[in-house]
């Protein structure tokens, strides 16, 4: 597994106010904060489907999220939270910044 750093954002490259498992976008970034690529989430809020928040969505988006260990939202359910340090070793941070930069720059500075 890499060691990257996702950031949940809309469509206006501001941070997804929704929950980070449906985002519809991520932002991939390196552990010094350079950018890799923009991976949009077919399970996201604007595509045609179910926004399942059932037991399997953690999993669904470390699947779509497999080069990340770290993963930065505004928004995420502590179920969620719990399931992706425990059983998966994901890192989960909120801020409640809307600049993804800022969000990922505090971050980095811990």
């Amino acid at each position: 597994m890499s060691n990257n750093i996702a950031v949940g954002v809309g469509k206006t490259d501001m941070m997804w106010k929704g929950h980070f498992g449906i985002s519809p976008i991520y932002k991939i970034y390196t552990r010094e904060g350079e950018f890799i690529e923009e991976r949009i989430n077919p399970h996201g809020t604007g595509h045609d489907n179910d926004h399942d928040h059932g037991d399997d969505q953690p999993k669904v988006i470390k699947e779509l999220l497999h080069d990340c260990s770290t993963f930065i939202g505004k928004r995420m359910g502590e179920e969620s939270k719990l399931k992706l340090a425990k059983k998966l070793g994901i890192e989960t941070v909120l801020y409640k910044t809307n600049d993804p930069i800022e969000a990922l720059n505090i971050y980095l500075e811990k």
